[in-house]
């Protein structure tokens, strides 16, 4: 099984989830198979009153036969030292999550600055569109629902980094590292490429204009760049 599969598992047991609540009482079975695991975290048996949002995602780790990865806690706080512990921990604001990471949310955070409170709570990212992220959380509202942020916005404290590689196929895997070395490479082979003969003459009279600079014609065309080319040919006057 592939990583994106791993991670994706854990998503559809949180997706499965959505609408059990304390008013319909379903959340009873989550926090059930979280008192299951052997030994509880801390000796601690959950009570049905607890707050069970890190509950829920350690009970989606355990669903999916993944515990080892999602660690076990009913804590917020001791989760993110769990994950910290093991240099699974990020609180960058460029951070660009994936699937199956967890967001711990802290609700003290005045936007200013780095935050550096405790968490008071934590989801699972069910996907990610550009800058909007969506999330799946237990005791939302005392239920298990979707939450929209924005990448890098307000409230959000860190992010838990399950590692999923470590338990997808060797064949299959791939981490972001890897993956960035071999885009990286391709990169830089496709910018020393020349010019290609039917684009010559355009080339040199962008370069004679101003509107391109001569280099990269491989390259792909960023969003920035491609307003700079509309602001030169005086397209956004």
């Amino acid at each position: 099984m592939t990583e994106m599969e791993l991670r994706n598992k854990v998503v559809k047991v949180m997706q499965g989830w959505l609408g059990w609540s304390e008013a319909n009482g379903k959340f009873r079975a989550i926090i059930d198979l979280y008192n299951a695991q052997r030994p509880l975290p801390r000796g601690y048996r959950m009570g049905y009153g607890d707050e069970w949002c890190a509950a829920t995602v350690t009970a989606a780790g355990i669903a999916v036969g993944l515990q080892d990865i999602i660690l076990p806690e009913c804590s917020c706080s001791r989760m993110l030292e769990l994950y910290r512990s093991r240099g699974q921990w990020v609180e960058e604001d460029s951070y660009h999550p994936r699937p199956g990471d967890i967001v711990m949310y802290d609700w003290q955070d005045s936007g200013g600055g780095d935050d550096t409170g405790a968490p008071d709570h934590v989801g699972v990212v069910e996907a990610v569109e550009g800058p909007t992220i969506t999330v799946i959380e237990g005791n939302k509202g005392e239920a298990v629902a979707r939450r929209i942020l924005q990448a890098g916005g307000r409230y959000i404290r860190g992010w838990c980094l399950p590692d999923y590689a470590s338990k997808a196929d060797k064949e299959d895997a791939m981490d972001y590292d890897t993956f960035k070395s071999f885009m990286d490479r391709y990169i830089a082979e496709q910018g020393s490429e020349p010019v290609d003969d039917w684009a010559a003459e355009a080339w040199e009279a962008a370069k004679k204009a101003g509107i391109l600079d001569g280099t990269r014609p491989h390259d792909p065309l960023t969003r920035q760049e491609a307003a700079v080319i509309l602001e030169r040919l005086g397209l956004l006057d």
